[in-house]
């Protein structure tokens, strides 16, 4: 983790209310799929807190790092954040979190990515890594609608990596791909899996997660999730961020700090309240 203020190399609208903001990170960061940064810009202090924002792509250069983060406008922090152009200044405090983990994953494995909305973006670095192990990949997203011109974010760099055919998406409304929830394709999905060695991965609104956690234990699949919870400071002190999660080894619970303990947590852990 380091402190530091990075420049604006660009700052992307991608569709009305989504953004793709790279920043030039020096001294060089190498985030893990999962983790985040908090982030503000630089000498502006209304509002007073950075904003959580997880890395999309990484870009390693020479004594820097450029790193991609895509968001959606939701309040002024991320309205200011939107405003940046190429040579502003931003605070940056990261890589923070806990990320994704799969460590005998390797050929004849498949790993399964479900998101919705912008939960999109966690996935693409950990996406990256599983294609270099050989492990087969599948993204299955979903949203509300989508953009008539732009389609859905980030679909298309997804379906550059591991092909078309292994990226399938739903909308609400039936405006991109095929009409209904995402957690009915990805259970249609295991259904006619076969039984080869696979998990899952989810990030995206509650209770998309909460299905994809049942899903995952009908069909005695391991699943990590990624939450998404209000954040401070980043790093444990203000606990802020908390959420409940069962003991591994009774039937009580404890709770724990996204930002520190997560934001990546075992799905069959989590109290889905």
């Amino acid at each position: 983790m380091i402190e530091t203020v990075c420049s604006v190399v660009e700052n992307h609208r991608l569709q009305p209310g989504y953004f793709r903001l790279r920043l030039r990170v020096r001294p060089p960061v190498e985030p893990a799929p999962g983790q985040f940064a908090m982030v503000r810009s630089h000498g502006e202090y209304e509002p007073l807190l950075r904003r959580a924002l997880v890395f999309y792509r990484s870009y390693p250069g020479e004594g820097f790092t450029d790193v991609d983060f895509v968001f959606r406008t939701m309040g002024r922090g991320t309205s200011r954040l939107s405003r940046l152009r190429a040579g502003d200044w931003v605070d940056f405090l990261g890589p923070l979190g806990r990320g994704f983990e799969w460590r005998a994953a390797g050929s004849g494995n498949e790993a399964l990515l479900v998101s919705g909305g912008v939960g999109i973006p966690a996935f693409f670095l950990w996406a990256e890594q599983l294609c270099a192990r050989n492990v087969e990949v599948r993204l299955f997203h979903g949203d509300r609608t989508s953009d008539r011109e732009q389609g859905l974010i980030c679909v298309n760099d997804f379906a550059a990596l591991l092909g078309s055919d292994h990226v399938a998406c739903t909308t609400e409304d039936g405006s991109a791909g095929s009409k209904g929830l995402v957690t009915d394709l990805i259970e249609h999905h295991l259904i006619a899996a076969d039984g080869r060695p696979r998990r899952i991965f989810a990030c995206g609104p509650h209770a998309m997660m909460r299905r994809v956690a049942e899903l995952g234990s009908k069909f005695g699949i391991e699943t990590q999730v990624c939450l998404e919870a209000p954040m401070a400071c980043g790093f444990g002190i203000c606990v802020a961020c908390v959420v409940r999660l069962k003991r591994a080894d009774s039937d009580l619970s404890d709770y724990h700090r996204v930002c520190l303990d997560g934001p990546v947590f075992d799905a069959e852990r989590v109290i889905w309240d």
